[in-house]
């Protein structure tokens, strides 16, 4: 018997819990390498993202909310950035700078837990890595329930260059439709920036300087609307604030344990 679109997507989306109860077992399983079970977590995000399609299905949504969220947009900064910005300021140096520096996420999304690693700071290292799935989490839990496609699949006026065709050319494989609202790439910058800036201090904060171009070329190629990328920062300080205060207690429970079995 051949199965309904709703009951594919059920079982595809158990496949995917299934399959992330699997990698949580890895985790805890003596015999698998400790550099897979540090990095586990964050090797299956990009998979579980390329699925987000199929859970908004699966939930049962027919339609983005991107009139919803173009509205937003509009009311909150008066126009339509996404295309005013580069209808605004057409400058192929400008706009391939900005699209650098949107395709900088790819290296910031690894960099404060990958240098943290390197230097073989184990516990700094989970707790950021803790932090950063938060705000994950937070992303991809909002676009199952509210999907927005965001500007990109219409007209938009950036500038052709070398580097924003090669931008589209990886949103267009890389990407997942639906998960514009808020911009996970504003989300993770930032929180990945409030890391940087807690475990590395001054030189840390230098990282804000690629996220804040990250955010600004998210609106002016066209990917984002401008609250997408508010949310994005907005999601990042919470989850950031949830996160690190839970590694404190964490790390005060740990420290009165510690005390405690001491000996005298």
């Amino acid at each position: 018997m051949a199965l309904g679109a709703g009951q594919g997507h059920s079982i595809v989306l158990a496949a995917h819990v299934a399959l992330l109860a699997i990698s949580l077992a890895c985790l805890l399983a003596p015999t698998i390498p400790a550099w897979l079970a540090d990095w586990l977590p964050m090797i299956a995000v990009p998979f579980l993202y390329a699925e987000l399609p199929t859970v908004i299905a699966a939930v049962g949504h027919a339609s983005t909310f991107d009139a919803a969220v173009s509205h937003w947009d509009t009311a909150v900064s008066g126009g339509v950035p996404s295309t005013d910005w580069a209808r605004a300021w057409p400058a192929l140096l400008l706009s391939e700078a900005l699209h650098a520096a949107y395709a900088s996420y790819y290296l910031i999304v690894f960099s404060v837990p990958a240098l943290l690693y390197w230097r073989g700071r184990r516990r700094d290292f989970a707790e950021a890595v803790f932090v950063v799935l938060l705000s994950f989490v937070a992303c991809f839990l909002v676009y199952s329930v509210f999907p927005v496609d965001g500007p990109r699949y219409r007209s938009v006026q950036a500038m052709p260059g070398a580097i924003r065709t090669a931008v589209l050319w990886l949103l267009e494989r890389g990407s997942s439709r639906g998960t514009a609202f808020p911009s996970s790439h504003v989300a993770v910058a930032a929180t990945q920036s409030i890391l940087a800036t807690r475990y590395f201090g001054a030189r840390g904060a230098l990282l804000w300087v690629p996220t804040v171009g990250l955010a600004v070329g998210a609106v002016y190629g066209g990917f984002h609307y401008a609250v997408d990328v508010m949310a994005g920062l907005a999601v990042a300080v919470v989850m950031s604030t949830v996160g690190l205060i839970a590694v404190r207690r964490a790390r005060l429970t740990h420290a009165s344990q510690a005390n405690a079995t001491a000996p005298m």
